[in-house]
Order: C-alpha cells, then sequence, then structure tokens
C-alpha cells in the first residue's frame, strides 16, 4: 500500500495563518490613521464649500452688514446638494468700517469639528470631537 503524501502539515498551515495575521495586524496599524487624515481633509473641504456658499447667499441678500448663516439655512437656499443630518454648523461673515469681510466657520460632522477657523481650512484645523457646532454665530 502506498502513502499519499499530498496536502500541508498541520505546522505548515499554522505558520501561515501566523505570518498572515502579523501581516493584517502592520496593514491595519498603517491604514487607519490615513482614513482618519481623509476624514478630516473631506470636513476640511466640506467646510471650505460652506463658506463659499454663504458667500453666495450673502451677495444674493445684498447684505452689507454682519450675519451668521446655520448650515440648514445654506442647505434649504439649495446652493449646497448635501443634507446630511450629522452635519451641524454656522457661518458667520463680520464686515468692518472700512469693507473688508471676515469669515468664522463652526461645522460638526459628530466625529470632527471645525471650531471658529477662517476661511482656507486645511484638515489641520479639524479637531477630533463629537461636540455639536449648532449654536448661532453670536454665541460662539
Amino acid at each position: 500500500m502506498k502513502l499519499n503524501k499530498k496536502g500541508f502539515t498541520l505546522v505548515e498551515l499554522l505558520s501561515v495563518i501566523v505570518i498572515l495575521s502579523v501581516i493584517v495586524l502592520i496593514a491595519t496599524n498603517a491604514v487607519v490613521p490615513m482614513a482618519d487624515s481623509a476624514k478630516k481633509q473631506v470636513l476640511a473641504m466640506e467646510a471650505n464649500s460652506l463658506v463659499r456658499a454663504a458667500q453666495i447667499l450673502y451677495v444674493q441678500e445684498s447684505s452689507s452688514s454682519s450675519t451668521c448663516y446655520s448650515y440648514d439655512e445654506i442647505i434649504n437656499a439649495g446652493l449646497i446638494e448635501k443634507d446630511d443630518d450629522a452635519y451641524t454648523g454656522s457661518i458667520s461673515i463680520e464686515v468692518d468700517s472700512d469693507g473688508n469681510y471676515a469669515y468664522k466657520i463652526w461645522l460638526s460632522n459628530g466625529q470632527y469639528i471645525v471650531d471658529g477657523a477662517s476661511p482656507d481650512i486645511t484638515s489641520d484645523d479639524v479637531e477630533t470631537s463629537a461636540a455639536d457646532a449648532s449654536t448661532t454665530c453670536s454665541v460662539n
């Protein structure tokens, strides 16, 4: 009788499983920070697009004084098509006596927040926080 010696031994199979587990562990530790950074960049881009939409709304209303727009007001004006219940925030537009504009934005998506930053927001301006940014500009 001839024995069939095809296949892998238990030690070989366990060795492969251990090696694959180590590779998955290393890959996970490398991917999670990149995903976190990408989410911060997305919120920063959303905040910058919200500032541009607030500028358009401000011009459309022909305002000449300082004002504040909530995230919902900009969405309802149809200037941004995204309507995500997780997003809250507001934008302050201040006009000084020389006619110069200053913008501040508060925007949160439930996981990250932009807290009173000026336009040209980068991922460095985004903080990890579950805080709500739905307060009005006058309170901020």
